[in-house]
C-alpha cells in the first residue's frame, strides 16, 4: 500500500511561522492546476500498489474552486488505483469552511478527513501568528463540519508562542475536546529561517522562544489529552483509537509515497526519494513541456539508520532491534548498541521485547535523544 500527496501552493496571506513554499499570487493558479494534472498522469506508474491515503496539502487546498478539485479526483480516478483507499485528508483553513463548500466537500468529492489549521482557541494568539481567521470562525467551521457528517476532523495546535500563557494553551485544550475533536496535531512554535517571526526576533521586535515555557505547556498537552482518552502515536500526534492519521503514520513506517506538486517529496519505499523544484512558474514550464523539474538521490546505508532511527522513536511503535540487525552493517549495530546503553542507564528510552522507545519522562527533549543514535562519519 502506498499513499499519494498533492501539493497547493497557495494562501491568502503568509503566517508568520510559515517556510513552506507557498505563493499569495493566484495569477497562475489556473495552469499550475492544469500542470498538476499532468505530472499526476506523467507519474502514474510509479506507485506498483494500491493507494492507502491521498492527503492534499499546502499552501492552503481549500483555495481551490470546485471545478479544480473535481478536476483533480477526475485523473487520479483514471489513473490510479483507488478501490483501497481508505483515508482521503484535505486541509483547510477555518474561514475557507462555509456551508457551500463543506457541502460540495462532503456530496462530490471523496475526501473523508478534514485537516483544519485552527491554530489556537484565542484571538490574540492568532493574530500573534498573522492568521486569516478568528477563534469564532474555528469553533464555527468544526460545528458545521460535524453536523454535515464529517467525523474524522483534525485540528493544528501550536504552543509555547510569545502571547500563548499557560491559561490560555490550556483554554485552547479543552476547546478542542469540548468539540470532541478525534485527532489534534500540537506542534512548538519554532522560529524557520526566512520568516516573520526570524526577522521579528532578529530586530528584537518580539522575545525568542522561551523553551521553558514550551517543555511546560507540552507536558499539559500530554496530560490532558492523555486524561481524554487521546493516544500520543507520535511525538506531535495525539489521535482518539481508530482515528490515526493512515498517511502520515505511512511516512513515519517508511511506507512508499508519491510527490505532486512544486516542491513535493517522494519515496520509493527503499533508497531513492526525489523532490519537485520549488517554484511555480518553472514548475509549470517544465510540465508544458511534459518533462518534470525535479530532483533525486539514492540513499546510503548509513543515512537509511539515520533515518530509520529518527521515525521510529517518534512514534509509539518505536524501534525493532531484530530488523536494525537484518538490515544494517555490524559496524552501525556496534554504534546503535554503544549508545543505546547509555541511554537506557540515563532513563531516557526504555527496551521492551526488543522495541526501543523514548522514555515517558524524556519526551520533550525526543529530538536530542534521537540525534544521540545518529552514525556520523
Amino acid at each position: 500500500m502506498s499513499g499519494l500527496y498533492i501539493h497547493i501552493p497557495f494562501c491568502v496571506k503568509k503566517c508568520n511561522y510559515c517556510n513552506f513554499h507557498f505563493s499569495t499570487q493566484f495569477k497562475y493558479k489556473p495552469q499550475l492546476i492544469t500542470a498538476i494534472g499532468k505530472e499526476l498522469t506523467l507519474r502514474k506508474n510509479e506507485l506498483r500498489t494500491p493507494l492507502e491515503s491521498i492527503y492534499f496539502g499546502g499552501g492552503t487546498p481549500s483555495t481551490l474552486t470546485f471545478k479544480e478539485l473535481s478536476h483533480l479526483f477526475t485523473i487520479i480516478r483514471q489513473h490510479y488505483d483507488i478501490s483501497q483507499t481508505t483515508e482521503i485528508t484535505f486541509e483547510a483553513n477555518p474561514d475557507d469552511l462555509n456551508e457551500e463548500y463543506l457541502t460540495f466537500l462532503k456530496e462530490q468529492t471523496p475526501i473523508n478527513r478534514l485537516s483544519i489549521g485552527i491554530q489556537s482557541f484565542i484571538d490574540e494568539d492568532i493574530d500573534f501568528m498573522n492568521r486569516t481567521h478568528s477563534a469564532k470562525d474555528g469553533i464555527t467551521c468544526i460545528k458545521l463540519a460535524k453536523s454535515l457528517g464529517f467525523d474524522n476532523i483534525t485540528i493544528d495546535l501550536i504552543y509555547g508562542g510569545q502571547t500563548t500563557t499557560n491559561e490560555r494553551w490550556m483554554y485552547s485544550l479543552e476547546k478542542a475536546i469540548s468539540l470532541d475533536i478525534p485527532h489534534i496535531s500540537s506542534y512548538a512554535l519554532t522560529v524557520e529561517p526566512k520568516t516573520a517571526f526570524e526577522a521579528q526576533i532578529r530586530k528584537k521586535i518580539i522575545s525568542p522562544i522561551d523553551e521553558e515555557r514550551q517543555s511546560y505547556q507540552f507536558e499539559i498537552l500530554r496530560k490532558k489529552l492523555t486524561e481524554h482518552n487521546y493516544i500520543q502515536y507520535e511525538f506531535s500526534n495525539f489521535g482518539k483509537e481508530n482515528f490515526f492519521s493512515l498517511h502520515n503514520s505511512s511516512y513515519w513506517k517508511n511506507k512508499p509515497y508519491l510527490g505532486i506538486g512544486p516542491s513535493a517529496h517522494s519515496f520509493n519505499g527503499t533508497n531513492k526519494r526525489s523532490w519537485n523544484i520549488s517554484n511555480n512558474i518553472q514548475y509549470i514550464k517544465s510540465l508544458e513541456n511534459d518533462s518534470l523539474n525535479s530532483y533525486e538521490e539514492f540513499i546510503n546505508e548509513k543515512d537509511r539508520f539515520n533515518e530509520k532511527i529518527m521515525l521510529g522513536l517518534r512514534t509509539i511503535w518505536g524501534i525493532n532491534i531484530l530488523e536494525l540487525e537484518r538490515e544494517f552493517s555490524s559496524d552501525l549495530m556496534k554504534h546503535f548498541y554503544k549508545e543505546l546503553k547509555f541511554l537506557e542507564a540515563d532513563n531516557k528510552v526504555l527496551v521492551n521485547k526488543n522495541i526501543v522507545t523514548i522514555h515517558p519522562h524524556s519526551l520533550f527533549f525526543t529530538d536530542g535523544i534521537i540525534a544521540q543514535f545518529f552514525f556520523v562519519d
